[in-house]
C-alpha cells in the first residue's frame, strides 16, 4: 500500500531523527490545536471525541505537558492520551531525505522475509499447523508462496493458525486466505469510510490456487500482540462459526488509518474508516476478539492440538488404524501431562 492508502496494521512506533530544537508554549498549543483540528475533521468515530477533547484539554493542563520542550516529547505525550480511546492513534515526524535511521516498511519487511511464514508442519495425528506474523501485501509472489504454504496442508485432518504474534497487514490478503476454508464467496466484512460517506464491502476470493478445505476443523489461535488484519480474520471466523478461537482476547483495532500533516514536522496517524461486520453490525474495535477457548496464549497451541486430536477421535473410528494409534499416543500425552500438572 502506498503512503496515502489506508491501512489495516501493526502498531505504530514513535520514531525521530534529527536533531529537535525547544518549543515554546504557544508551539505545543499550535501544534495541539492542529491534532484537534484533524480528529474532528477526519476522525470516523465521531461519538469519541468529545472525550478526546475533554482528555487534551486535561493534557494541556498537566505539568508533563508545561515540562515538554521538544517535538518527540511533545509527540510522546499526544500519542499516550489519545490512545486510552483508540490504539490507532500516533503522533511522529515526517520522514525526511536526512533521516539517519529510517523504519523498514511493514509490507517491505514481510516480503523480505518470506512473507512472513515461519512455520508450516503436520504435526502428529495429521494436524496441521501454520504460523505467520503478518498479513502480507497481495503480489502474484504472496499467492505463489501462500499457494505453496497450503499445498502441504491440504491433506491434514484439522488446521491451527497461529495468530498470537501477528501484527495485521492487508485485508486483501484476509480475502484470500479466507477463501481456503469457505465453500463460496463470502461476505467477510465492510469499511465504512467518512470522508466519502461510503461502505465498501470485502468479500472472499475465489480464486484460490490449490484444494479449499471448506470443512476441515479450524483453530485459531490469538493473544494480546493480535492485531487489526489478523483480528479481523480471526473475527471474521468467529462469527461465521468457522473457526474456534484458543488462547486470550486480542489488542483491539479494527479501524483504517492515514496520516496527515501536523504543524512543524509532526503528523497524525487516525483512523478514518471503520470495520463493520455483515454479522454483528459492529467490529473489535478497543474490545478485542474475544476467545471461545479461553486459556492463557502461551498455553494455546496445545490447548487447541489437544482439541483438535480429541475431535478427531471421536470421528475417526473408518479411517486408517495406524493413524487412529497415533492420536490415541498423543492424548494419552496429553493426559498424562495434565494428570501431572494436577497432582
Amino acid at each position: 500500500m502506498k503512503t496515502t492508502s489506508l491501512f489495516l496494521c501493526s502498531s505504530f512506533l514513535i520514531a525521530f531523527a534529527g536533531q529537535s530544537f525547544a518549543l515554546t508554549q504557544s508551539d505545543k498549543l499550535t501544534i495541539q490545536h492542529a491534532v484537534e483540528s484533524s480528529i474532528t475533521s477526519h476522525y470516523v468515530e465521531t461519538s469519541k471525541i468529545p472525550k478526546i477533547m475533554a482528555l487534551l484539554e486535561t493534557l494541556n493542563s498537566s505539568s508533563e505537558w508545561q515540562l515538554a520542550e521538544t517535538e518527540e516529547q511533545v509527540a510522546h505525550l499526544l500519542t499516550d492520551t489519545l490512545q486510552q480511546v483508540d490504539k490507532h492513534f500516533a503522533v511522529n515526524q515526517i520522514p525526511t531525505t536526512t533521516t539517519t535511521e529510517k523504519k523498514e516498511p511493514w509490507f517491505h519487511k514481510l516480503a523480505r522475509k518470506n512473507y512472513g511464514f515461519t512455520d508450516v508442519v503436520v504435526l502428529d495425528g495429521n494436524i496441521g499447523y501454520l504460523s505467520f506474523w503478518g498479513f502480507a501485501d497481495v503480489t502474484p509472489s504472496l499467492r505463489a508462496k501462500l499457494a505453496s504454504v497450503m499445498k502441504v496442508l491440504e491433506d491434514v485432518d484439522a488446521l491451527i493458525i497461529d495468530l498470537r504474534e501477528n501484527g495485521g497487514g492487508s485485508a486483501q490478503m484476509v480475502q484470500l486466505l479466507s477463501g481456503y476454508f469457505l465453500p463460496e464467496k463470502t461476505h467477510l466484512n465492510s469499511f465504512y469510510n467518512r470522508q466519502t460517506d461510503a461502505t465498501t464491502e470485502f468479500w472472499s476470493e475465489t480464486n484460490i490456487a490449490g484444494k479449499v478445505r471448506a470443512d476441515v476443523p479450524l483453530y485459531i489461535l490469538t493473544g494480546p500482540n493480535t492485531f487489526s488484519a489478523a483480528e479481523e480474520f480471526s473475527y471474521n471466523m468467529k462469527h461465521l462459526k468457522r473457526g474456534v478461537i484458543v488462547g486470550e482476547k486480542t489488542k483491539g483495532g479494527a479501524n483504517p488509518w492515514q496520516y496527515f500533516p501536523l504543524e512543524h514536522t509532526s503528523r497524525i496517524a487516525l483512523p478514518v474508516s471503520k470495520a463493520i461486520n455483515p454479522i454483528t453490525k459492529t467490529n473489535w474495535e478497543n474490545v478485542g476478539v474475544l476467545p471461545d477457548v479461553a486459556v492463557a496464549a502461551k498455553n494455546a497451541k496445545t490447548e487447541a492440538y489437544y482439541q483438535a486430536i480429541q475431535l478427531l477421535l471421536k470421528t475417526s473410528a473408518d479411517q486408517d488404524a495406524f493413524l487412529v494409534r497415533e492420536r490415541e499416543s498423543v492424548a494419552a500425552t496429553f493426559n498424562r501431562e495434565l494428570t501431572s500438572r494436577n497432582d
